[in-house]
């Protein structure tokens, strides 16, 4: 049977035996100076996380998946769901066994659209600085939303205070969204040019990689 074109975190992501790997949130925007020296900036668009991916060195026995998941992805309409490998669980529950089977959700948004309040955790968990959370939203087409924790936070009875993330949620988010802590995602794409192919050396492939860029459609 056919992969999807949307290919799910185990069905790529987590069948890649990465080395390195670098994800993070760039600025989208521009930033002009007046005659006087006054700096002014403007938001151009969202904010999309971004990141490249090395394979550590791999046998010629062992090459071959990652080699041809990474060519099925390199066409127009493949994505894939990815998550930051080097977090994939809150900071104090590295496991998830603190979490076990709670379902946590979105209780609240707040005000502001940087600020958001989870309920449906265990009495005290804790979220702390750098965490990542994520959700979906919206239909026709179903979108995904990966922000990341600004500020340490503890739930009392379950339910957090409105804590702030980055990057700011939105428009289309609704309480009642399943949160997901645990190898918290995104959709991205390929970038177009950003493939290395690796080089192989007898038995030994080294060098395999690719960047990657956020999707919201």
């Amino acid at each position: 049977m056919a992969l999807p074109g949307l290919l799910s975190r185990a069905q790529f992501i987590d069948l890649m035996p990465i080395s390195e790997q670098s994800h993070y949130l760039p600025e989208s925007m521009e930033l002009n100076r007046t005659g006087a020296g006054e700096q002014l900036s403007a938001d151009l668009g969202d904010r999309l996380w971004q990141g490249e991916i090395t394979l550590g060195r791999l046998l010629r026995t062992e090459a071959g998946r990652p080699q041809v998941l990474i060519d099925l992805i390199r066409q127009s309409g493949r994505s894939f769901l990815l998550y930051d490998t080097r977090r994939p669980a809150p900071l104090l529950d590295p496991t998830g066994t603190i979490l076990g089977a709670s379902a946590p959700t979105l209780n609240a948004l707040g005000a502001d659209p940087r600020e958001l309040r989870i309920g449906g955790l265990p009495a005290t968990y804790v979220l702390s600085a750098g965490d990542y959370l994520s959700f979906t939203y919206g239909t026709s087409p179903v979108r995904y939303a990966l922000h990341r924790v600004v500020t340490t936070t503890t739930a009392v009875a379950g339910l957090t205070p409105l804590f702030e993330v980055t990057p700011a949620i939105r428009t289309g988010a609704v309480a009642g969204a399943a949160i997901t802590l645990l190898k918290a995602y995104c959709k991205a794409v390929i970038i177009p040019g950003s493939v290395k192919v690796g080089v192989g050396r007898r038995t030994i492939t080294d060098g395999i990689g690719f960047g990657y860029v956020q999707a919201l459609r």
